[in-house]
């Protein structure tokens, strides 16, 4: 029977990097495969684990819990029906919930042919309180549904680890929270350990469920009164992205400088960006969230670029990404690399 893992976490926390470091350690001469799931019209994320000669199953333009539910569970039947690996991770999108995916993969195990171990949830320290803050419904479903929380950046913001550890168990009480390196991390916490309670009442319940049909919000029952059911917001709802193209070479310091101009000037809100364009000499993968840019070489090959957020104009940015860059935009905590443990690999990946 093979095993699966949700990797979750909200956008830009690490989950692909978290990834990387499991295939090196925890599944060393395990098949692995991956389902990769990235919210937008691109597979960056997948361009970038093939660099590690992982096979990846890339699932793009929509959230497996949202429009792309039947395509997941098809990519789920034939790895399972063509390649029976050991071990399969599932990276959803950063804006998905962990207990959406979790309810489709309760359907496949029910056929007795996967098992899910573990489900995992990358929380970044530096932007928690921020996520909390504004996107509640959908970043405390990823803690909520967590049987692990690993912290990521806790090297930048060590004074706050505590404080954050705190508050993740106000929302899931009996959650392990991790704060160690990742590559120091026995391996026995990621193989075993007690299942979330939230998680086995979720199965009891979808075992026995008769679902419902969705009403909306403030339909009319008998005799004209109004019956104020609460709206259940999907990603889609509330986010969106924008995918472009990019051909022509850059150097990290144009990139850098096109990206921050986006940010500054875009309508909405960028919450993510990400991407792998032509350089110099080799690719360059860059990678945004709120307050910190890292961009580094790459060998995988790309010419795609993706923002994240509330509100974004596509052709603005599409516009503002062209427009020669500005002196004034320079890079905001621009580092090649963010760091996370011995080797210092970069976890702002999502």
């Amino acid at each position: 029977m093979t095993d699966i893992y949700i990797i979750s976490g909200f956008l830009g926390s690490g989950k692909t990097t978290l990834i990387k470091t499991m295939v090196r350690s925890v599944f060393r001469n395990k098949a692995v495969m991956v389902i990769e799931n990235d919210f937008g019209e691109t597979g960056i994320d997948a361009g970038l684990l093939r660099e590690y000669d992982l096979n990846v199953t890339s699932l793009s333009a929509g959230c497996i819990c949202c429009s792309l539910t039947g395509d997941f569970a098809a990519a789920l039947n034939g790895i399972l029906k063509d390649y029976s690996p050991d071990v399969i991770l599932v990276e959803p999108s950063g804006v998905g919930r962990l207990s959406d995916i979790l309810k489709i993969c309760f359907r496949q195990e029910d056929k007795g042919r996967l098992h899910i171990r573990k489900t995992i949830t990358v929380v970044d320290i530096r932007t928690f309180d921020k996520y909390l803050r504004n996107y509640g419904e959908f970043f405390e479903d990823q803690i909520i549904y967590a049987d692990l929380v690993l912290l990521s950046h806790q090297e930048e913001c060590p004074d706050r680890i505590r404080a954050i550890e705190e508050k993740i168990q106000r929302i899931s009480p009996e959650i392990r929270i991790e704060a160690d390196f990742w590559d120091s991390i026995p391996l026995s916490v990621f193989r075993f350990g007690p299942r979330n309670s939230n998680v086995i009442k979720m199965e009891m319940e979808e075992a026995v469920a008769i679902r419902p049909v969705r009403i909306r919000r403030n339909a009319c029952g008998e005799g004209g009164q109004k019956m104020n059911f609460v709206r259940r917001y999907f990603a889609r709802d509330v986010f969106s992205s924008v995918t472009l193209r990019w051909e022509p070479p850059l150097t990290e310091e144009q990139l850098g400088k096109k990206v921050l101009h986006v940010v500054k000037h875009a309508d909405g809100e960028i919450l993510r960006g990400k991407g792998i364009v032509p350089g110099e000499n080799s690719g360059l993968v860059f990678h945004f969230i709120p307050g910190s840019l890292s961009i580094e070489p790459t060998s995988a090959a790309g010419n795609q670029i993706c923002f994240i957020g509330t509100g974004l104009d596509e052709r603005q940015i599409r516009t503002l990404f062209s427009e020669e860059e500005k002196d004034g935009d320079t890079c905001m905590g621009h580092n090649r690399s963010a760091g996370f443990g011995k080797d210092n690999t970069d976890q702002s990946a999502d």
